[in-house]
């Protein structure tokens, strides 16, 4: 039997407060991000607009020239979650928003595509509709990965619902960002029921949001000394997602540490820049040594 592939693990900064935690001037973030040792930025068509000043020949010009890779954003409703812009929308007005933010992403030429999808008061039946129809518009661009994020708020706001999308559509692939699961289900989802189900899901994920939370909050402040359980809880997961990804024949992992600005921090005085980064460090750290360590995944 051949070698399996160790992918290579790209970790990418959200600009999702970066510039008031950092710049708004997209040359001196995009060169700090690339000292910092980022592979690339997460941003959705609304960040890549602001931060460039609606000059998109700039914005392709810094990301080059500072060597950073970029994974779109798509928001089929409620973009970037701006407070009192969520809206009661169809399906087919979710899938007609998709088809638009899909074609109006690709000219950045992303590697991968992350889209914020459906909402959370739909029937299953008008899930499974949404679903069937976003994967035929993301099959329109072969060449991109897209996947939907696991998201309070959105058609994947919890596991059982994810799970049965998933054994309805084989090629539905999904972004982890299971600290939303924790506050939705108010609970560690670590009884063998819930790892039963985790084990399923974790096998469609093509992106992790590293970002631990605790059942009442989607975010802490210092992972290893606020929430030392779901911490381990979630490395645990996100190492499941690894072991998947080289059983599938990956060749790049990709992850975000996606700390985020009130209302995610509990204060203004919480140092976000610094978290993630620190996030993005640890990161590395436990991949190196999950490979390390897991040497027999390899042969």
């Amino acid at each position: 039997m051949p070698a399996l592939c160790v992918p290579q693990i790209k970790v990418f900064r959200t600009i999702w407060g970066a510039e008031t935690q950092f710049s708004c001037d997209i040359n001196i973030l995009f060169n700090e991000l690339h000292r910092l040792g980022f592979n690339g930025i997460e941003a959705s068509l609304n960040d890549i607009h602001r931060i460039s000043k609606n000059n998109d020949e700039l914005f392709m010009e810094v990301l080059l020239k500072n060597k950073l890779e970029l994974i779109a954003i798509c928001y089929t409703n409620w973009a970037d979650f701006e407070p009192g812009s969520w809206e009661d929308l169809s399906v087919d007005e979710h899938i007609n928003n998709l088809d638009k933010q899909l074609e109006q992403v690709m000219k950045y030429n992303p590697i991968h595509i992350n889209i914020h999808g459906g909402q959370d008061n739909w029937t299953t039946e008008q899930h499974e509709k949404f679903f069937q129809e976003a994967l035929v518009l993301q099959a329109k661009y072969p060449n991109v990965s897209s996947s939907h994020e696991t998201h309070r708020g959105r058609s994947l706001f919890n596991p059982s619902i994810t799970l049965h999308l998933i054994s309805r559509f084989p090629n539905l692939r999904l972004t982890a960002d299971f600290s939303h699961w924790l506050v939705v289900c108010e609970r560690l989802l670590d009884h063998p029921s819930d790892m039963e189900r985790m084990r399923k899901i974790i096998s469609r994920v093509d992106h992790i949001h590293a970002r631990v939370g605790t059942v009442q909050h989607a975010q802490v402040t210092d992972p290893l000394i606020d929430a030392p359980k779901e911490t381990q809880l979630m490395q645990n997961w996100w190492q499941m997602i690894w072991t998947e990804q080289i059983k599938q024949g990956k060749t790049i992992t990709t992850l975000t540490p996606e700390y985020g600005p009130i209302p995610y921090a509990i204060s203004n005085d919480v140092d976000v820049w610094s978290l993630t980064n620190r996030e993005m460090e640890r990161q590395r750290k436990n991949y190196q040594e999950w490979i390390n360590q897991n040497q027999d995944l390899k042969n």
